[in-house]
């Protein structure tokens, strides 16, 4: 079954940075929190192209499956 996430490149960098996600939706509707989150950790997010992928295999991702709900504690 396939699994979504979020996803950045910069330049020739690919980067797989939130998830699984049930569906692709979901992943579409995570992608400007996962940003804006990215961009708190660091600004250089803001010049990344974001989007979606898939995958058959579950990945790892820096921000799991992340939670808009959630309080952000620095």
């Amino acid at each position: 079954m396939k699994k979504f996430y979020v996803s950045a490149i910069d330049g020739s960098k690919k980067y797989i940075i939130a998830g699984p996600f049930e569906d692709h939706s979901r992943a579409l509707a995570m992608v400007e929190p996962v940003r804006n989150r990215a961009y708190e950790i660091n600004a250089k997010a803001w010049f990344m192209a974001w989007g979606t992928c898939s995958s058959e295999e579950t990945i790892k991702t820096p921000l799991g499956i992340f939670d808009t709900t959630a309080e952000i504690i620095a």
